[in-house]
């Protein structure tokens, strides 16, 4: 089974220019390619702020309580 899931995403005018020049300079084969890395990365960051975020608030509700 593919690594890969095949999907369609609607990405703004400026978003996709950017991805594109991005793309040029990159040694990525794609604009698929790049995207997936660049989602990925983000989303992980994202995950790990909210979980900090979470952790943080914990923290302050335990010290309040």
């Amino acid at each position: 089974m593919s690594e890969y899931k095949p999907c369609m995403l609607r990405l703004r005018t400026e978003t996709h220019q950017m991805l594109r020049d991005a793309v040029e300079k990159s040694a990525h084969r794609s604009m698929s390619a790049l995207a997936d890395e660049i989602l990925h990365l983000a989303l992980a960051r994202l995950a790990e702020t909210q979980e900090t975020r979470s952790g943080i608030d914990r923290m302050i509700d335990a010290a309040k309580g």
